[in-house]
């Protein structure tokens, strides 16, 4: 009888239909989880897509609205309220912008981006002609100087004054200014709209509570306020320090400059570097009076929480703005403004 040879593997212990059986199996649950992975792509895809549409939509129905409020504010009697709601909307859709970018295409967020800038440029246009600024009509206009021997003369500038220097304070509050130390007194700005451009080394103090201001083109300088009812715009400073409080602040083009805040939005930087950003600390007598006065909760403050229209990425912090260290903070105002005025010679100018 012929021996019978039995070629299977006994080692593995699988006959050779088991061992087709297994590859069968293995393969079929290869494509079942290939199968899985493309469904949950397409979900993936579905749900960005649908989240894409949804922005789209929301983003859209957030503009007609501020757009439409902006088209019918001409003929509002509430025109201040108006602006104040429609600018705290367009904050929001920017925030919405920002925090959307992840799905987003850097084509469809240029796109949003100039459309929420062509609105705010709107809103700043209509202010401007509807709400024109409360400006200070100086009868006379005493100035302090301090001569080298220590004496003080005074000079006076009144309704003889040149029509070019009276043309400049219709435009501003005030302007072209050097080596000063600009005081405006609690009874001449209190809810007053208070603007100042082309500063040079100077000290700005505002006392009381301001409706709100406007600095441009400041250099060198600093600026110390009460208050400020309602919105502060800071545009093209360089190398200053603002210690300032308001409902909304919004910088532009401007650098390396301290900001010391407390602010009840979320302060906006525009095209601007370096700016650094502390807690307001202007302590002074009068100043839970002029919070109460102005409508600014005692409470609320924003002043570590900025957002930079130039930089939306959500994963990580501009690179435009910090926390000012706290060896660099200044503690005494009193003592930096005198410091301050001493390096500059400034001479003081009571508006």
């Amino acid at each position: 009888m012929a021996e019978i040879v039995d070629h299977s593997d006994h080692s593995s212990g699988f006959s050779g239909k088991e061992k087709i059986t297994e590859i069968l199996n293995r393969r079929h649950k290869e494509r079942e989880i290939q199968i899985q992975a493309a469904k949950l792509e397409r979900q993936k895809d579905a749900d960005e897509t649908e989240a894409i549409q949804y922005f789209e939509a929301s983003f859209e129905q957030k503009v007609k609205l501020i757009r439409d409020s902006l088209d019918t504010v001409s003929n509002s009697d509430s025109k201040a309220q108006i602006f104040a709601e429609v600018q705290n909307e367009i904050y929001d859709l920017q925030r919405y912008l920002s925090t959307s970018t992840f799905f987003l295409s850097e084509y469809k967020i240029k796109i949003c981006q100039n459309t929420i800038n062509e609105l705010g440029k709107k809103l700043d246009n209509l202010k401007n002609e509807l709400i024109p600024k409360k400006k200070f009509g100086f009868k006379s206009k005493k100035i302090v100087k301090t001569n080298h021997d220590g004496k003080d003369t005074i000079d006076k500038i009144g309704p003889g004054a040149s029509s070019d220097a009276e043309g400049d304070r219709m435009k501003w509050t005030f302007s072209g200014r050097k080596n000063e130390l600009i005081v405006l007194p609690r009874k001449t700005i209190d809810d007053q709209t208070v603007t100042a451009t082309d500063l040079t080394n100077c000290i700005v103090r505002l006392e009381g509570h301001s409706g709100s201001l406007q600095f441009s083109k400041l250099k060198n300088c600093l600026v110390i306020c009460g208050p400020t009812s309602r919105s502060i715009f800071l545009d093209d400073c360089t190398n200053c320090k603002f210690v300032v409080a308001c409902q909304q602040l919004r910088c532009h083009r401007s650098k390396n400059c301290d900001l010391y805040l407390k602010v009840t939005s979320r302060a906006i930087i525009e095209d601007c570097k370096q700016i650094h950003v502390a807690e307001y600390n202007n302590g002074y007598d009068e100043l839970e009076d002029d919070l109460t006065h102005s409508g600014l909760d005692p409470v609320v403050n924003n002043w570590n929480e900025l957002d930079d229209f130039n930089w939306l990425a959500t994963d990580k912090p501009s690179p435009n703005w910090s926390i000012l260290e706290q060896e660099h903070n200044v503690i005494d105002w009193n003592i930096y403004q005198n410091q301050f005025q001493q390096t500059f010679a400034l001479y003081k100018t009571i508006q």
